[in-house]
């Protein structure tokens, strides 16, 4: 397996996930121009993409879908209960939707849907197995009951959120209302949320973490690493040695991750 993570972050979001023989994406909420551009750069033809999935229906999570399907037709899928709001935002894709209730097969890649708690008609997060191997993508929730995480427990990768410090949330200038929504159980992950679980994570077996959907407003990448790197060596998890950690940018195209095939 191949993962690669193309954009993170408020203004938009996009996966890339390569099997032995399938390729897909999780959201395009960036400009299609941008994703083809990048595949151009990975020297991946766009016209192999095997399907996009849906985590929710926030333009910075479709907005480049109706694009990009339309020009490659490419198959969407999403769950059943966010089908007529797709329906109606994908204008001219209604046919290529495909929703699904449970877990499903894309060729050989085994795609695990999970529900998140956000502020959406529904939002999902990801675990993409190819044989013992598996990459979780688990962005936008406001806090991760043991549900969640008995899902993402001992994936190879996860793309976990790191949306915001608290104290640089207090001082910036977002409306009450904003603040309120981004830290309740229907918001986004904290750096210290997230360093709570990448602890769990860690001991579960997970090799990777990429800490994602980082605010350009209420925290930094220097703050999310350190935050959580200084959690996880207090808890002698040593990074760079019991497990690795990097995020996501969401102006640049991230790091490259290959997982060696295991049966």
């Amino acid at each position: 397996m191949r993962v690669c993570n193309f954009s993170s972050g408020s203004k938009g979001n996009c996966t890339y996930i390569e099997g032995e023989n399938e390729k897909i994406l999780i959201d395009i909420g960036v400009n299609a121009k941008y994703v083809e551009d990048t595949f151009k750069e990975l020297n991946i033809c766009p016209k192999d993409i095997d399907a996009i999935l849906i985590t929710h229906e926030h333009a910075d999570h479709i907005k480049g879908v109706m694009a990009f399907a339309k020009k490659y037709s490419t198959k969407i899928f999403c769950a059943e209960v966010l089908k007529d709001c797709l329906t109606t935002q994908l204008i001219g894709c209604e046919n290529l939707i495909c929703t699904y209730s449970s877990d499903f097969y894309i060729g050989e890649l085994h795609i695990i849907p999970f529900p998140l708690s956000h502020d959406s008609i529904a939002c999902f997060g990801y675990r993409v197995m190819e044989g013992n191997d598996s990459v979780s993508v688990v962005t936008d929730l406001g806090y991760c009951p043991e549900s969640v995480f008995k899902m993402i427990k001992s994936s190879t990768i996860v793309y976990l959120e790191a949306n915001y410090d608290p104290e640089m949330l207090f001082t910036c200038n977002y409306p009450t209302f904003l603040k309120k929504r981004i830290m309740s159980n229907k918001g986004h992950l904290s750096n210290n949320d997230c360093a709570i679980i990448a602890e769990k994570l860690a001991y579960s077996g997970t090799r990777q973490i990429v800490l994602s959907h980082i605010s350009e407003n209420s925290n930094t990448q220097f703050l999310a690493y350190s935050t959580v790197k200084k959690y996880l060596e207090s808890k002698g998890i040593i990074v760079g040695q019991n497990i690795r950690l990097d995020v996501a940018n969401q102006n640049v195209r991230g790091s490259i991750y290959k997982i060696k095939k295991s049966i």
